[in-house]
Order: C-alpha cells, then sequence, then structure tokens
C-alpha cells in the first residue's frame, strides 16, 4: 500500500487507492475494466452516494489540467450509465512521487500560487499522501469525508439534487487540509 499510494502511477496508483476506499466503507467498481479509457478510474459508491473518481499522477507539481480529465468524464457520464447518476466526484493525485513523501507538498495545488483556481474547483481534490496518512490511521471517516466533501452527518444529495458537479454549482469548501489536521 505504502509503495502505491506514495509512488504509484497508473494501474498500481489506481488499485492502491481502490483498496483504501473499500476499506473505507465504499463499494469501488474499477471501471477502466468494464467501460475502458471512456470514463473514470473509479466508482465510489456509500449509502446514497455515489461518486465518480479520477485518479492521476504527476512526477512535478500537479498541472490544472488534470481537472479537466475528470470535468470531461464527468460530462459522459450520463451516457455510459444513464441509470446511475453521480452525487460527487473527486480527484486523486500523487503528486511529485520522485520526492521523498516528507518532501512534497501537501496539497496538490497550492493556494498561494494558484488562489482563482482553487478557488473554482467544484470536487475535493486530494494528495495521494493524505490518503495513506489516514490509511496508516485507519480513519475511515476522514476517508469518507474528504471524497464525499463533506461530513456523513449531513444528509446525503439524491442524484435528483445534483445532476453532475460540472453543471450544478455546489457550495465552496475547503479542499486542502494538511496531512495532520482533523478531517471531521
Amino acid at each position: 500500500m505504502r509503495s502505491g499510494l506514495l509512488y504509484g502511477t497508473g494501474r498500481e496508483l489506481e488499485v492502491a487507492v481502490a483498496v483504501v476506499l473499500r476499506a473505507a466503507g465504499f463499494t469501488v467498481t474499477e471501471l477502466d475494466a468494464e467501460l475502458g479509457t471512456k470514463s473514470a478510474d473509479l466508482l465510489a459508491v456509500l449509502d446514497q452516494e455515489t461518486c465518480l473518481i479520477e485518479v492521476k499522477a504527476a512526477s512535478g507539481a500537479a498541472p490544472e489540467k488534470l481537472v479537466s480529465y475528470l470535468q470531461r468524464h464527468l460530462e459522459k457520464w450520463p451516457q455510459l450509465r444513464p441509470d446511475q447518476p453521480v452525487t460527487c466526484s473527486a480527484l486523486i493525485v500523487n503528486h511529485q512521487h520522485r520526492l521523498d513523501p516528507a518532501q512534497r507538498p501537501t496539497e496538490v495545488y497550492q493556494r498561494n500560487q494558484h488562489k482563482e483556481f482553487v478557488d473554482a474547483l467544484t470536487f475535493p481534490v486530494l494528495a495521494t499522501g493524505q490518503l495513506f496518512d489516514w490509511w496508516r490511521a485507519q480513519d475511515w471517516s476522514a476517508v469518507r469525508t474528504a471524497v464525499l466533501g463533506r461530513p456523513q452527518s449531513s444528509p446525503p444529495s439524491t442524484p435528483s439534487t445534483v445532476q453532475s458537479t460540472v453543471n450544478a454549482p455546489r457550495q465552496r469548501r475547503s479542499w486542502f487540509r494538511s496531512r495532520g489536521a482533523n478531517s471531521a
């Protein structure tokens, strides 16, 4: 797990993220096996929430264009699975994976360098280093909160209220927490 989350790319990284999501209570479908590259990498379902998850790696600083991959998949999703609308989405990035994890920024996109970009995000962008820390601490609540974009005590949204994070603006949330911060 450590290697996959902190140094992995491609399939190895996707599998490691899926393991963490399953441990946190999500039912995870690896979409590449079912749909090829037409869709995001993972579909994570928890209770009434259906989350489209895109998993990416960047050897250096994560380029802003990674966000567009998830946005495109969200736009295509209704054609691929019209009977299964998504209620949330997340981009999970292993950024600067050639550096020692202690030397990496905890946030994928630094607010001081990408302020307008970060402010415009409608879904969480999570670092795999954060997932690793939560996995290691078995803090499944933090994983669920981060992926769903809100504490679990909130009532879940229904497919009729959130059609797509691309077309339906969502309330701004702070997606950039330090690794040691409590996320609940």
